[in-house]
């Protein structure tokens, strides 16, 4: 039995569940059996079938010593919101792992959305034997965090890891060997989803590294997109034309020049508009069609967004000086 008190909070209504090692309810809140085992002081085994009829916020009572915390989905998903700000979610194909004391953690439950998970909790410093000075540099800021600090990572779930936290929900063991047993599929799911969680960072940091080919790609994408702005190329166009995916070509824009395609053609039109503005004696409308509005209504709201001022402001009067 774990030393955790739950608190059920819906609406104005709290109240605390028992902590008891199996607790089920069939109500006007929830239809839900929650199981949780004790396998050791510094591991401890929750077994979730949550189907809520209410939206729900289920958070613990009282503080216990920093932990690590794995979460794997069968079905469903739910948000977990920490109490300094920060948000994770866990669906069937996202795990969760996290470090924080448990009165940070409150997990959001929404009405219809059956939540069906296996998690687990482990003490940092057992994690840390677990790998005999080996630990993954991604685990590093769960185990080495401060205390009251709100860490997590998200892992890749597949069939496989799925099938091993389903496995915790068998029938036919008990006692010591059912302990046995679970601690062994627990060991295997810490593994399972430190090795999932480092090859997501990889990608990740695979994703935001542009090859010189793609560099040039980039630049390349941008010549073109600014070559007409009265009518410049779909987004699809312009990554067909450079030999990028859409996906890719966005990325490479944010890694190159901090903005969107549409963001820098944007502000590339407000730019040439505004020196027209400034510099020659045309009608609004004209400027606003030369650099790709139809309407002028919409011209004036993005050049006003973009610099602070409608762009009679910035009119060039007969006599050679900028309007005030």
């Amino acid at each position: 039995m774990s030393n955790i008190e739950w608190l059920l909070r819906e609406a104005i209504e709290d109240f605390s569940m028992p902590t008891t090692p199996r607790f089920v309810a069939d109500d006007e809140y929830w239809c839900a059996t929650i199981e949780r085992i004790s396998l050791a002081p510094t591991l401890h085994v929750f077994l979730n079938d949550v189907s809520p009829r209410r939206d729900l916020r289920i958070g613990p009572m009282r503080e216990v010593d920093r932990h690590v915390v794995g979460q794997v989905l069968l079905e469903g998903c739910v948000d977990i919101d920490f109490a300094h700000g920060a948000k994770a979610r866990a669906t069937r194909e996202t795990s969760i792992l996290y470090s924080a004391s448990t009165e940070s953690s409150v997990y959001m439950l929404k009405a219809g959305v059956r939540f069906h998970s296996a998690g687990y909790s482990l003490d940092p410093g057992r994690v840390e034997r677990l790998f005999d000075g080996e630990l993954p540099p991604v685990l590093h800021p769960l185990i080495h965090s401060r205390s009251g600090d709100e860490r997590f990572i998200a892992a890749g779930s597949n069939s496989a890891m799925r099938n091993a936290a389903m496995a915790l929900f068998a029938p036919g063991l008990n006692g010591p060997l059912r302990r046995l047993f679970m601690e062994g599929i627990v060991l295997q799911l810490l593994a399972v989803q430190s090795a999932s969680a480092a090859s997501h960072a990889m990608s990740r940091q695979q994703r935001d590294v542009l090859a010189p080919r793609e560099r040039a790609a980039i630049h390349e994408a941008r010549d073109r997109l600014l070559a007409d702005m009265r009518c410049p190329p779909a987004i699809s166009e312009l990554a067909d034309a450079v030999g990028l995916s859409e996906r890719r070509l966005g990325i490479g824009f944010r890694l190159e020049f901090g903005a969107t395609p549409f963001e820098i053609l944007r502000d590339r039109r407000l730019e040439h508009a505004r020196q027209a503005l400034e510099q020659e004696a045309l009608p609004l409308k004209e400027i606003a069609f030369r650099v790709g509005y139809n309407h002028v209504s919409n011209f004036i709201h993005a050049f006003r967004a973009r610099y602070g001022a409608p762009p009679r402001q910035f009119l060039r009067p007969a006599d050679g000086t900028v309007g005030s």
